[in-house]
C-alpha cells in the first residue's frame, strides 16, 4: 500500500489576502471566458492564463491540478501559496459567466491528484509486461504491477488477456497535521496488446 503524504498544510483555505488574489484570478478567468467570442463557460486555458498574469496573481498563487483534471470534482481548481505554505480551493460554475466561489479544498480530490501518477505507472507497466509476451494486459499482470509499486486493490481483478476491464486501485492518503483517509481511484484497461491505460470514475 502506498502512503501518499501531501504537503498541503491548509485544506480550508486562507482568509485575508490570499482569498482576495485567489477570487482575482477567479474572476479574470470568468471575464476573459464570457469576453470571449464566443463566449464560453471557464476553460483551464482560461484559469492558465490567469494565473500566469503577475499583476492578477499578485503573490504568486501555484495551480496545483486544473479543471477537469481530477474525477468527481471537475470544477474545482486548488491554489497553493509558499507563504504561509497553505492552499485556497475555488468551484468554478458550469455556466456561462456564473460567479466562482471559495470552498474548503476537497480532500478525496487532493488524494486522488497525488496518487494518480503511480496507479497510472503500475497500469501502463502491466500493459508493456503482457505486450512483451505479445498478449494484451490481464488481471494477474496488474496484480504483479500492483504489487511493484506496492499499491492496493480493492477487488482482485479476473479478467482474461484480451477482455479489458476496471480496476479499482486503493491507496492511503496522509494530510498534515494527522488525517489519513483512503482514496479511490479506477482505471479502465484495454483489450489489445498496445493500448492505453484510461483514467475512469469510480
Amino acid at each position: 500500500m502506498v502512503a501518499t503524504l501531501l504537503g498541503l498544510a491548509s485544506p480550508v483555505g486562507a482568509a485575508g489576502t490570499q482569498s482576495s488574489v485567489a477570487l482575482n484570478i477567479a474572476k479574470y478567468a470568468v471575464a476573459t471566458a464570457t469576453h470571449d467570442h464566443p463566449a464560453h463557460v471557464v476553460t483551464a486555458v482560461d484559469v492558465a492564463n490567469a494565473v500566469g498574469v503577475t499583476s492578477v496573481n499578485s503573490r504568486n498563487l501555484y495551480l496545483l491540478f486544473n479543471l477537469d483534471q481530477v474525477f468527481g470534482f471537475s470544477r474545482v481548481v486548488p491554489l497553493f501559496d509558499e507563504k504561509p505554505f497553505s492552499d485556497i480551493c475555488i468551484d468554478f460554475p458550469d455556466a456561462v459567466g456564473g460567479v466562482p466561489r471559495i470552498i474548503h479544498c476537497p480532500h478525496e480530490a487532493q488524494g486522488v491528484w497525488d496518487s494518480r501518477p503511480a496507479v497510472m505507472s503500475a497500469s501502463a507497466d502491466a500493459i508493456v509486461a503482457a505486450a512483451a509476451r505479445g498478449q494484451a494486459v490481464s488481471g494477474n499482470d496488474i496484480v504483479k504491477a500492483t504489487r511493484a509499486f506496492h499499491l492496493m486493490l480493492r477487488q482482485t481483478p479476473t479478467f482474461a488477456a484480451g477482455q479489458g476491464g476496471t480496476v479499482k486501485f486503493a491507496t492511503l492518503v496522509e494530510m498534515p497535521p494527522n488525517l489519513k483517509f483512503m482514496v479511490d481511484i479506477c482505471v479502465l484497461l484495454p483489450r489489445t496488446a498496445y493500448g492505453i491505460p484510461a483514467h475512469v470514475a469510480c
